[in-house]
Parts: structure tokens; C-alpha cells; sequence
């Protein structure tokens, strides 16, 4: 019985130890794969030499936002500064914020102020989808701009782009008749199988026309699209 004692005591000491030390030894830091992918995947379309420095910007700002919506906030710093060391006119309110650590007080969608219907009337693009804040697509009052940010990135970004704001709420109202979500249903397709069906163009053709006039600018943000891809 004592020898019994004596070897429990011995068991239940080596097993303390084990876990202590299992338990504080420090793992080494790792990206998770597919994060480490995805950087040296941005970081090469950077290095082509074909890029104007305001479309290396732009991809710099977006791929520093793709990181920052997946919790990797220093990876996103990197890009925030490959970014800011490029010699371009555009408002850095975005990038100063980010390298400050430091987050808009505003409520607004937008980073600065812009007419953002004559941005897209004239085809400015990547200035319209750089104005905008996608954090702030969360807010209930931005709601109605989660559709022009994701049209504007997918058309920039093509099938690269992760995630779309619009799903969850087209997801729940996939049978509203309403331009949001026609588009939406379109983008997810199109992230889907590489291409825009002919029949979401007429759809939303018939849309506008019929309902949203006033609107109907989308419609050629769309059809930019589907021509670019």
C-alpha cells in the first residue's frame, strides 16, 4: 500500500509538471495559410510594373481593407503603408486614420465628402469606391450603400472580392422586388460562376424603366461590368 502511495504521489508530480511546462511554452506565431496566401497573392499584383501609381493605390487601399475585415490589422497597416508612400492626389483621410489606430467619429459612409451619383454617372469608379468607408456599412442609416460598395468592388476586383454586404440582407428578402437586391442576386452569381447570365441585365433593364428612373444610372455600372469581365 505505502509502495502504491508512493507512486501516485510520483505520477500525479511528473503530470503537474508536463502540463506546466506544456502549458507555457509560447507558440510560434503563424498566418493562418490561406491569410499568407492572400498577402503574397496582393503583394504580386503590386510588383506588376504595368500598374499606374493611382491603380497600385487603389489596390493597396483595398487590399488593406480585404485584411482589416479579416482580423489581420497589422497586415492591413503593411498595405495602409505601401499606400501612403505612393505619390498620388487622392484624400489619405483613410490611410491616416488607419496609421494612427485611431477610428472616424463620424457615422457617415464616406471618408470625405463627394457627389457620389456623378462619380458614377462619370465613370470614376475606383474614386467613388475609395470614398467610402466599409466599416460603416453596418450602420443601419448607411444600409442603402451596401449595394453601390459592393457593385463598385466587384467591378474593380472582379471574383477576388470575398464577401459581399448586401447577402445577408438579400439572403432574407431573396423574393423583394427592389434594385438592391436584383443586383445582389447578380453579384453572387457572377462570384459564383465567373459570369453575369444576359437575363440579370434584362431584369434589371425592366426594373428600371419601369420603377426607379431616377436610378437607372446603376443599371450602366452593371453593364460596365459584365463588358469588363
Amino acid at each position: 500500500m505505502r509502495v502504491f502511495l508512493i507512486l501516485a504521489q510520483i505520477t500525479f508530480f511528473f503530470f503537474i509538471n508536463v502540463g506546466a511546462k506544456t502549458h507555457f511554452v509560447p507558440k510560434p506565431a503563424m498566418l493562418n495559410p490561406e491569410i499568407k496566401f492572400l498577402d503574397l497573392k496582393l503583394k504580386k499584383e503590386l510588383s506588376d510594373k504595368k500598374l499606374t501609381p493611382h491603380k497600385k493605390y487603389t489596390l493597396a487601399i483595398l487590399a488593406a481593407r480585404e485584411l482589416k475585415q479579416l482580423n489581420h490589422k497589422d497586415k492591413a497597416l503593411e498595405f495602409y503603408r505601401l499606400a501612403n508612400e505612393l505619390s498620388v492626389s487622392e484624400n489619405k483621410t483613410e490611410i491616416n486614420l488607419a496609421l494612427s489606430k485611431k477610428s472616424s467619429e463620424s457615422r457617415s459612409v464616406f471618408f470625405y465628402e463627394v457627389n457620389l451619383k456623378q462619380l458614377l454617372k462619370s465613370r470614376s469608379y475606383e474614386k467613388a469606391l475609395l470614398s467610402m468607408d466599409p466599416e460603416k456599412l453596418s450602420e443601419p442609416e448607411n444600409a442603402q450603400y451596401k449595394i453601390f460598395y459592393d457593385l463598385l468592388n466587384v467591378k474593380i476586383r472582379k471574383t477576388a472580392v470575398k464577401k459581399l454586404y448586401c447577402l445577408d440582407d438579400f439572403q432574407k428578402n431573396p423574393e423583394v422586388y427592389q434594385y438592391k437586391y436584383l443586383m445582389c442576386d447578380m453579384l453572387s452569381e457572377y462570384l459564383r460562376i465567373g459570369k453575369i447570365p444576359n437575363y440579370h441585365i434584362k431584369l434589371l433593364e425592366e426594373y428600371f424603366f419601369k420603377h426607379d428612373l431616377k436610378e437607372r444610372y446603376l443599371l450602366q455600372v452593371a453593364k460596365d461590368l459584365k463588358a469588363s469581365l
